[in-house]
């Protein structure tokens, strides 16, 4: 069944064909492609989703019926004689530049085959990504259950939703990680061509794209379940559609229809899209208001609406549980800044910038210099208390619980950080200032204040938190162009193609030493047993987590209660996706299916009651409880007491008691 996991990717190729045209250039027909593809999974889950349609018969039909229609509308175009693909002609590039592009290519296939191999198994993958996945495909629709982890139900579900029609059609997670991958190469397409909007030659867009593929962050992420490449890819397409929209001198409704479109896919994949989207919607409302002067609003209600269309679905599922359309208020209390001032959104600037700060240790230089984190940290204490007056770690600006340090270089996905990029970035930001045959690009300077605009704001409204890295991700892509077009300007042919392969040399440690999914040493995934990769980061877990499923296979049973923690808050300590994964692989003589149990204070709490979870018989019970939890003997549920019948460390088994 893995095969037919091929079909999306058929029918981005039929989209491509569809959409190119031999006038323009073929990244931009790429870009369509990818958001064509990408609303047809959003609102096609939607529908199905509302007759309990998120099944493999309907989504199978879903995919050949669209590949069937786009074939036949590629059918008319080629019987047309129209081009339906772009000529073979190589482009005319030195024998460095292909250099360049085979380093991109190698990266890329790596990243994939790393996808491939390893399956999902960060944290986040195993507490929400993954297990939302697996509840709506259990459940059949895309509507909120109860569960321990309100985050499985909250944050915007666009990639995971693309997960599922992979996990669907390929009948296992053998492809979830290339939701992620697939962003990745479509952001490194993106870029390129936002650089060439901008101004920047051929070396300018390859540099860009060099840039984008060797982002540490970026490379560990697309090999993951995470969401930070998908947005930003989103984002780049809103980028892209508003350079599009400015640099005409007459309004086209389908770049008007993009936007949208783009802006409504971003918001359904990430909140983080709404301070990085907005920033690029005023540079297109004040475009159209310069434009269309008071006619401009009926252009922004086609944005708005568009965007509104993508995601009412999951604001009216969300104000059901949470009276909020996009976060609960945990969430905002956890996350958001609870004052604004100067000397705040200065601390902040400052902190998040200073996580790329280890250029000593990322250029292997620790041997003949001293890194300087240390004395970085020691300068952000002293600004903060002789001319801030604040601390460092305030819980008002800072993560509650999180002691504000500087980190180093670091191979984890949740944490890497991007020094000698961001030192690239600050060196173009001091060229564009001073120079000024940048300077007078007047798109190029709206492109660069709208970037430093979105991380004032991202800077203004969130605390900072040891993973707010992931969230910068976006910003160093959409940066790419900026740098491209920068050095290409001021650098020589020659000496911009040498900083782009020491991009690539120096991006090599994070392609193959992720911490999660290694390709060399004892953990590699090449082999080291499938389900045991699930477990690299929390090795102490994967012996109960086994034994309790094998336990299970045992039992009669088959509707499986989850007692996961009975905190109130999303504090997602309990790894959930791997129960579903060790219990349900290879054993298709039993139906199981999985419901939780939760405490009455959970958001969540209030479906218990509603059809169909209200009609779940459990017949058995898997409590695990957090090291610093009481732990649970027995629970009474329904008028039936479930008492302990097995147990190891914390994770423990309970049985109807006779």
């Amino acid at each position: 069944m893995n095969i037919l996991a091929i079909f999306p990717l058929i029918t981005l190729l039929l989209l491509f064909f569809l959409w190119y045209k031999p006038d323009i250039d073929w990244r931009i027909s790429y870009l369509s492609a990818v958001i064509t593809i990408s609303s047809l999974i959003a609102l096609s889950s939607e529908i199905l989703s509302l007759i309990n349609g998120i099944n493999y018969p309907m989504i199978i039909s879903f995919w050949i019926m669209t590949n069937l229609i786009l074939g036949a509308s590629c059918y008319r175009k080629i019987s047309k004689k129209q081009p339906v693909f772009p000529p073979l002609n190589f482009p005319r590039i030195t024998k460095l530049s292909w250099l360049l592009l085979g380093g991109i290519l190698v990266i890329i296939i790596l990243v994939g085959l790393i996808g491939i191999i390893a399956p999902p198994n960060n944290w986040d993958s195993m507490t929400y990504h993954m297990s939302r996945v697996m509840h709506w495909i259990q459940n059949q629709n895309l509507a909120h259950y109860p569960t321990y982890y309100s985050a499985q139900l909250v944050h915007p579900p666009l990639a995971e939703i693309g997960i599922m029609h992979l996990q669907i059609l390929s009948g296992s997670d053998r492809f979830a990680n290339l939701i992620q991958w697939f962003a990745m190469v479509s952001s490194i397409i993106g870029v390129s061509l936002i650089a060439k909007q901008l101004g920047a030659k051929q070396e300018g867009q390859l540099l860009a794209s060099v840039f984008c593929a060797t982002l540490p962050m970026g490379i560990l992420q697309g090999s993951s379940t995470q969401n930070d490449y998908v947005v930003a890819l989103f984002i780049v397409c809103l980028a892209y559609y508003t350079l599009a929209l400015v640099s005409h001198k007459v309004i086209y409704w389908s770049v008007i229809f993009a936007i949208g479109a783009s802006f409504g896919l971003a918001l359904l994949t990430k909140s983080s899209a709404y301070f990085l989207s907005f920033p690029f919607l005023v540079w297109s409302s004040l475009w159209l208001w310069k434009k269309k002067k008071w006619k401009f609003h009926q252009y922004l209600l086609v944005i708005f609406l568009i965007g509104l269309l993508f995601n009412i679905a999951h604001y009216s599922r969300n104000f059901e549980v949470f009276n909020s359309p996009i976060s609960a208020a945990d969430y905002r209390e956890e996350n958001q800044n609870e004052i604004y001032s100067l000397p705040t959104l200065i601390s902040t600037v400052i902190r998040q910038l200073s996580f790329h700060s280890d250029i000593i240790r990322y250029l292997h230089l620790e041997g003949f210099l001293t890194p300087i984190t240390g004395k970085v940290e020691k300068l952000i204490y002293l600004i903060h208390q002789h001319i801030l007056n604040l601390d460092p770690s305030d819980p008002r600006i800072t993560m509650p619980g999180y002691t504000f340090r500087v980190p180093g270089v670091s191979f984890n996905e949740d944490v890497a950080v991007n020094p000698l990029h961001l030192m690239l970035i600050f060196f173009a930001i001091f060229a564009f200032i001073f120079n000024k045959k940048l300077r007078v690009n007047k798109i190029s300077l709206t492109y660069l204040v709208v970037l430093m605009s979105s991380f004032l704001l991202f800077s203004l409204l969130l605390k900072v938190q040891p993973y707010s890295v992931r969230h910068h991700l976006p910003f160093f892509i959409l940066f790419s162009p900026v740098v491209g077009l920068c050095y290409s300007q001021i650098i020589k042919p020659i000496p911009l193609k040498i900083l782009a392969f020491i991009l690539i040399v120096t991006c090599l440690p994070w392609l193959f030493n992720n911490n999660l999914r290694s390709l060399v040493g004892e953990k590699s995934i090449l082999t080291m047993p499938r389900n045991d990769i699930y477990f690299i980061a929390r090795q102490q877990i994967k012996e109960p987590y086994n034994e309790i499923a094998q336990i299970i296979n045992q039992q009669e049973c088959s509707n499986i209660g989850l007692s996961l923690g009975w905190d109130t808050k999303y504090t997602g300590k309990i790894w959930e996706y791997p129960l579903w994964v060790l219990i349900t692989q290879g054993n298709s003589q039993k139906d199981y299916h999985f419901s939780h149990v939760v405490s009455p204070d959970n958001y969540s709490a209030k479906l218990m009651n509603q059809a169909p979870h209200n009609q779940f018989n459990y017949c058995a019970l898997i409590a695990i409880r957090s090291s610093k939890d009481e732990p649970i003997k027995e629970m009474k549920l329904e008028n039936q007491l479930f008492i302990e019948n097995w147990s190891n460390s914390s994770v423990k088994l309970l049985l109807p008691k006779n």
